[in-house]
């Protein structure tokens, strides 16, 4: 039982001795802007149970952003494309219930759910990159949905290495980041 003992007890020591004191990991992260590059299909203030709401983006490989002259091709980047969203519902009893989009909750016809909560992952078609999401509405009350960025990523991780991208972006249909909406 010592010899057992005393192996737990080095072995975290023989492990902290195999660690690299390499410098420390920056990933290039570039930032661009382009507003209206994701629209709502169905905006509306009302709603009702089993409506859903569609959001869509179809982006040109070839990208010339706000703010600048520069032409990017979006496919150099070699990474993955998302989107993502803030899902909240209000109530008398708290202001911001954050709520976890999932297959039960979301109808897909372009893209993928990612691995994150309320991610959405592009697909790549000839010359485009296409996602097109269905937000299921399956219970009366307030809601808002806030748009985070169009952003490279990968699954498991960026690396060291890696050129990541984010556009800042807006909904097409009212040029703001947020809507609010009822489900009645």
């Amino acid at each position: 039982m010592k010899k057992i003992s005393l192996l737990f007890l080095f072995i975290p020591l023989f492990m902290a001795f195999q660690c690299e004191t390499g410098e420390p990991c920056n990933i290039n992260n570039i930032t661009k802007e382009k507003q209206g590059l994701i629209t709502v299909e169905n905006l509306q203030v009302s709603y009702n149970v089993g409506d859903i709401i569609w959001l869509n983006s179809n982006l040109d490989r070839i990208q010339n952003f706000d703010n600048t002259s520069e032409t990017t091709d979006l496919f150099s980047y070699t990474l993955d494309y998302s989107f993502g969203i803030q899902f909240y519902k209000s109530s008398v009893y708290n202001s911001s219930i954050y709520l976890c989009l999932d297959e039960n909750t979301t109808e897909i016809t372009n893209g993928s759910l990612g691995s994150f909560c309320n991610l959405f992952v592009y697909e790549k078609v000839d010359d485009f990159l296409n996602c097109r999401v269905g937000i299921k509405l399956l219970e009366t009350g307030n809601y808002k949905i806030e748009l985070s960025r169009i952003q490279t990523f990968r699954e498991n991780g960026l690396n060291c290495e890696d050129t990541s991208i984010n556009i800042d972006t807006s909904f097409s249909n009212n040029n703001e980041q947020y809507f609010n909406f009822t489900v009645e």
